[in-house]
């Protein structure tokens, strides 16, 4: 029974630690953008948001927790910069950020006067404090935080669905729908995210069970949650792409952070829209808490910092999310998203190189380094 309940705890919490500011927004504009293929549009978001993130836990599964081994696989140089480079992105500079934009949307949409850098400045602080309490994190997200956003997240999904307006549904062509669910299943950057928190639960489950056991044990003991928190977003990501196809006249023109809510106002009122900003804003912290965390514990490993400036770093690291955060939702998204365009396809490979493959490290590195300048050729030559 113990064991049982581990696999849900520990897969709630990856589900938690996941579903954060992009989740919120991108499957809803996937749906929008999808119209009558709005299921075409779902199965491009689950190959690059749900298959690509679960094969991103698996694949640091199999190198026994070890970022730094996966990236070696592209070369030396590519596990010095690889881990800083998407640990920057997902961190202070990126998602982290963008949690905090759209936290903002969710408790802005009724309370419009909260200003952005106030908003900001409050959460910073919170996501600092939790921060500090790390051994806690996983506890917390996963008996608590996650079990209330499934359940607020799953009635506000058959609420949309059962109060959905009779309209016809755009005519939108299914290659566009799919193409367009694929390429934004990647921008809430979840591969990124699948490696750090792959190690982090990895660690923890390894950690319960004896010395003796071997890996292909805890292997398989840490692929359950894996596997429990995969399901749970293909749910709600369902859920999300349905409300956006079928709620598009209502959302036209509507600001990204704000989309949620709004279709939440229109048939739960504004009473309702109160309880959903409360559950955006819980939703992004816990990504937040959960990243800065890790990027934090990254930096004084880098230069291995003693444990008792972990709190300065973490200050550091929030602050700067801090900065970043008002440039807000769209102006965040002008430099990431160039910088996952490039990078993605390389650490894709990678990943399933990675999985398939063994040894042959020489080659690993010429399809990364190789993808990578191929990119970056017909990007910007």
């Amino acid at each position: 029974m113990q064991r049982f309940t581990h696999i849900f705890v520990y897969g709630f919490a990856i589900f938690s630690m996941f579903f954060g500011s992009g989740n919120l927004v991108f499957p809803l504009e996937i749906g929008k953008n999808a119209g009558n293929n709005w299921l075409l549009g779902f199965l491009g978001l689950f190959l690059t948001g749900i298959l690509l993130p679960f094969l991103g836990l698996f694949v640091i599964k199999l190198h026994r927790g070890s970022y730094n081994a996966f990236f070696g696989e592209a070369g030396k140089f590519a596990r010095i910069v690889l881990p800083l480079f998407t640990l920057s992105l997902l961190g202070s500079f990126g998602v982290v950020p963008r949690c905090i934009t759209v936290a903002h949307g969710g408790i802005g949409y009724l309370y419009p006067e909260i200003s952005l850098i106030a908003f900001s400045l409050i959460f910073c602080v919170v996501t600092f404090m939790f921060g500090l309490r790390e051994h806690l994190m996983i506890s917390i997200l996963g008996k608590w935080m996650t079990p209330l956003l499934l359940v607020a997240l799953v009635t506000l999904i058959l609420i949309g669905i059962l109060n959905v307006p009779g309209i016809d549904l755009n005519e939108v062509k299914g290659a566009s729908a799919f193409t367009d669910g694929f390429i934004r299943g990647y921008l809430p950057m979840d591969l990124f995210a699948a490696f750090f928190f792959s190690a982090l639960i990895f660690k923890q489950i390894q950690a319960a069970m004896s010395e003796d056991v071997s890996h292909g044990k805890v292997i398989r003991a840490a692929l359950k949650p894996s596997l429990v928190g995969s399901m749970l977003l293909a749910v709600i990501y369902l859920g999300f792409v349905f409300l956006g196809a079928h709620y598009k006249s209502i959302i036209e023109g509507v600001s990204p952070q704000l989309i949620l809510p709004t279709i939440a106002a229109h048939f739960m009122g504004k009473n309702a829209t109160l309880l959903i900003g409360i559950i955006i804003i819980f939703s992004c912290l816990t990504t937040a808490v959960a990243l800065n965390n890790i990027y934090a514990q990254y930096i004084c490993s880098i230069f291995k910092l003693k444990d008792n400036y972990f709190p300065l770093v973490l200050f550091g690291t929030i602050s700067t999310s801090f900065f970043i955060s008002l440039l807000d939702f769209r102006g965040i998204e002008k430099f990431l998203a160039p910088a996952l365009e490039v990078s993605y396809p390389s650490l894709i490979l990678l990943t399933i190189m990675s999985i398939i493959i063994k040894n042959h490290k020489i080659f690993k590195m010429a399809v990364f380094y190789g993808t990578l300048v191929i990119v970056i050729y017909y990007k910007y030559m």
